[in-house]
């Protein structure tokens, strides 16, 4: 292992380069030791795309091969590894051996041209037996020798996944061959064999030969470079194998060849080879030409060497005559200069054929190359087809996932369409509720006229009865002035009467006169009575228009009264009508399951229609078992018969008998605001306009509780949503006064203390909760978690009131959202501001709670 913080600057760059490589990295060439490649190893431990790497042609020994070793026991991606021609020997074979017993992914392993031996092969064989991934395996130009061979080929009986296994320039001679050939008999998998470049002879030849007739599997044998003969190579081709590709070209010769084997070898590559399989049709047009090449220059050989044994047996009889002669002592002085001067073509001749033997050694080193280039080439297609192979398996999973993902996509669009189709038909529904409601306006525009048609009657009614009572004042006058004229003459009568009674004597004149007189009186007094009686009369009708009028007025008095009480604010003292129980009894059917709409804390809640005019009413029921159900009964009766208020529950009457004790409500068909956020009876959701509509609504039925009074603050106690509840206009209004409290003199400052809080304790604010102690911002605290559950629909509570100074602190408000909320950038905004009003309302200090003044201020749309 080497750390990362003991890297150098080379490694360290290497060590991020291989960490952030992606599919193939290529490091052939680069000098890289055992140093450079522990922190290669280190990298792979840790990178998950990589899946083929080149670090061919380095300085890597079996230090590095170790440590990569341990790497290929973590790593669970790569699938080719390429180490060939550096300097691994049998200590790194051995613990690349370990790697491959537990690797689960690598296809293709070249360790070729390294120096692994017997002890590397035996280990990498005892690897086969166990891996169940490898495909192709390279050993090429090593030192196996005969055990390594013998025991790759026991590995071979048993490994079930190699498919490519390259073994040539192993210096493997016929006991590996015969072990390799029994391996052969029972290997299902192999298909390609690279052997060529041994010293494999004719008996491991035949041998191979005999497994031919056995394997089916078997496509491609490579044997050239060994040092088979006719026999071997006869066996080889009459094995009937139609499947196997054999490559028998350019056999070596042992050391202890004569020369009857080299021209049976000559005689041998002059007659034609048998034909090939048109599967291998391709390969063998390209031998062809180096078979004629091949051809070519062993031709020439043949000829140098048919020349070089003419000369040969030239000389050898030219030197058994010269001998002769000397021996006789007759050998002549030009028969001396004969035969230096051929000893001397000799050894020219000698000269050149050395020379034509190294050219021809060259070329066969060159034919070699071009055969091992040929080989690498082969191989690199190999696995450019296996890697193809692979991205075609690949791409084929992909179609499956797209196909997969379509089908998912079409259920998706079909489950669309149906939501489109019920979209359409609540939008229908709604749009004839909104005809209904345009209805119902007009309806109510035309109530409107009418009564203000009737209200300028009255006032055309008040005008006349003001003009007919100053006539009738003015009548008074002119009666009165009447009355004085009659006591002026009755006082002028008794004057005269006076006068008369004085001058008796003239009145007997006068009597005449006076009769006269008294007649035109008499006249004048019933014309008087008349007039009195006309009076009477008048008086007698202006009485009765006094009391039409009175009566008119109480008119007018009541209907200001209703305007009044279905306006903002109005307080009365007028008591609520109560009734009897057995009406209530009747209108629920007895208090039957189906007419229950709801339960809460003291008691149950039915819907009903009261006798007379059809009026819909909600009727909460009772039980005075408990003397706290009985206060709640009392303390919600006597709170709603003191107030009414367009966003406040309005009581309609009451019934108490027989232990049983009902409050009857106006109906509301909307519910609670809880039950619309939980959508209950698969209700639509409530818009966010409506959600802030219902805010400022109660706000301002909460402000009224707190300000109806002056002398004294009320505390609802127990403001929640189920305690919220909404019209047919989805108007909201506060109900469920039965925790009502009273207070006089409490100023923000000032608190009231409770033994035993009672109400909801996830709308409770910690100076209420814990020390039972009541101020004008306990309410506000509740109302501040109503805010909260408009937002987001969620359960009240702590745990929701912590979520949302989160998501004000992270700017994460939408991650809040109730799901069924799709709000604008505008609508976005306006969540925003309600979010922070909710968490200055939910504030820990009472005294830094707003009041329900400054929320109306803010929260009014």
């Amino acid at each position: 292992m080497l750390p990362i913080q003991n890297m150098n600057q080379k490694q360290r760059q290497l060590y991020d380069r291989v960490k952030n490589a992606s599919v193939e990295l290529n490091l052939n060439d680069k000098r890289l030791g055992d140093e450079e490649a522990k922190a290669i190893a280190e990298a792979l431990e840790v990178n998950t795309t990589l899946t083929t790497v080149y670090l061919n042609k380095n300085q890597i020994g079996d230090v590095g091969a170790q440590a990569i070793a341990e790497a290929l026991e973590v790593n669970t991606k790569l699938t080719h590894l390429y180490l060939t021609k550096n300097q691994i020997g049998d200590v790194g074979a051995q613990a690349i051996a370990e790697a491959l017993k537990v690797n689960t992914t690598l296809t293709t392993l070249s360790v070729c041209a390294n120096e692994i031996g017997e002890v590397g092969a035996q280990a990498v064989a005892e690897a086969l037996k166990e891996n169940t991934t490898l495909d192709m395996l390279n050993l090429n130009h090593n030192q196996l020798g005969e055990g390594g061979a013998q025991a790759i080929a026991e590995a071979l009986k048993a490994n079930t996944t190699l498919t490519k296994l390259y073994l040539n320039e192993n210096r493997i001679g016929d006991a590996g061959a015969q072990a390799i050939a029994e391996a052969l008999k029972v290997n299902t998998t192999v298909t390609g064999l690279d052997l060529h470049t041994n010293q494999i002879g004719d008996v491991g030849a035949h041998a191979i030969a005999e497994a031919l007739k056995v394997n089916k599997t078997l496509t491609t044998l490579c044997l050239s470079q060994n040092f088979l003969t006719n026999p071997g190579i006869n066996a080889l081709r009459q094995t009937g194998s139609t499947t196997c590709n054999l490559d028998l070209d350019q056999q070596r010769f042992s050391p202890h060849a004569n020369w009857a084997q080299i021209a049976a070898r000559a005689a041998a590559h002059t007659q034609p080879k048998p034909s090939v399989n048109l599967a291998t049709e391709n390969q063998q047009l390209r031998s062809k030409l180096k078979l004629a090449a091949q051809k070519h220059v062993l031709a020439a050989k043949d000829q140098a060497l048919v020349t070089k044994d003419q000369e040969l047996a030239t000389n050898k009889q030219e030197l058994t005559t010269r001998q002769a002669l000397a021996a006789k002592g007759q050998e002549p002085q030009q028969l001396r200069l004969d035969l230096a001067a051929k000893d001397q073509k000799f050894a020219t001749t000698e000269q050149e054929l050395v020379a034509k033997d190294q050219q021809l050694a060259v070329k066969d080193q060159e034919l070699t190359a071009k055969d091992q280039a040929l080989a690498t080439n082969k191989q690199k297609l190999t696995t450019r087809e296996r890697e193809l192979a692979t991205k075609d398996q690949a791409l084929a999973a992909k179609d499956q996932e797209l196909a997969t993902r379509d089908q998912a996509l079409a259920a998706k669009e079909q489950e669309l369409q149906q939501l489109r189709l019920d979209l359409a038909a609540k939008d229908q529904k709604l749009a004839t509720t909104e005809q209904e409601l345009v209805a119902k306006d007009q309806q109510l525009a035309i109530k409107d006229q009418e009564l203000t048609a009737k209200d300028q009657e009255i006032a055309a009614n008040k005008q006349k009865l003001t003009t007919r009572e100053q006539e009738l004042a003015t009548k008074d006058q002119a009666l009165a002035a009447k009355d004085q004229a009659l006591a002026a003459k009755d006082q002028e009568l008794a004057t005269r009467d006076q006068a008369l009674a004085a001058k008796d004597q003239e009145l007997q004149q006068l009597r005449f006169d006076l009769a006269a007189k008294d007649q035109k009186l008499a006249t004048t007094d019933q014309e008087l009575a008349a007039k009195v009686q006309d009076l009477q009369q008048l008086r007698s009708n202006l009485v009765a228009k006094d009391q039409e009028l009175a009566t008119k007025d109480r008119e007018l008095k009541s209907a200001l009264d209703r305007i009044k009480r279905d306006g903002p604010l109005s307080n009365f003292d007028g008591p609520i009508a109560q009734v009897p129980l057995a009406t209530l009894i009747s209108a629920t059917n007895s208090f039957a399951a189906d007419s229950l709409v709801g339960e809460g804390a003291f008691g149950r809640v039915y819907s009903a229609r009261l006798p007379g005019p059809p009026v819909a009413v909600a009727i909460k029921k009772l039980s005075a078992v408990s003397i706290q159900h009985y206060a709640a009964f009392q303390s919600e009766l006597k709170s709603l018969s003191k107030f009414r208020h367009t966003n406040i529950i309005a009581m309609l009457s009451y019934a108490e008998a027989q232990g049983e004790y009902c409050l009857v409500y106006e109906f509301m068909p909307n519910g609670s605001v809880r039950d619309r956020l939980n959508r209950k009876n698969d209700t639509l959701p409530l818009t966010w306009s409506q959600r802030h509509h219902i805010a400022a609504d109660v706000s301002r039925g909460m402000h009224y509780v707190q300000t109806a009074f002056s002398d004294h603050v009320l505390f609802h106690l127990d403001l929640k949503t189920d305690n919220v509840l909404l019209d047919a206009h989805f108007n909201a209004k506060v109900s469920d006064f039965g925790l009502v409290r009273a207070a006089e003199h409490l100023d923000d400052k000032s608190s009231l203390r409770t033994k035993v809080p009672q109400g909801t304790a996830a709308y409770m604010c910690p100076e209420f909760l814990v020390d039972g102690r009541m101020t004008v911002k306990t309410d506000v605290y509740a109302f501040g978690m109503i805010l909260i559950e408009l937002v987001t629909a969620a359960k009240p509570g702590n745990r929701l009131k912590l979520d949302a100074r989160r998501a004000v602190k992270n700017q994460t408000i939408v991650g809040m959202l109730d799901s069924a909320l799709n709000p604008t950038e505008a609508e976005q905004q306006s969540i925003s501001e309600i979010v922070t009003l909710a968490l200055e309302c939910l504030d820990d200090e009472a005294a830094d709670r707003p009041s329900f003044g400054q929320l109306i201020v803010q929260l009014d749309p």
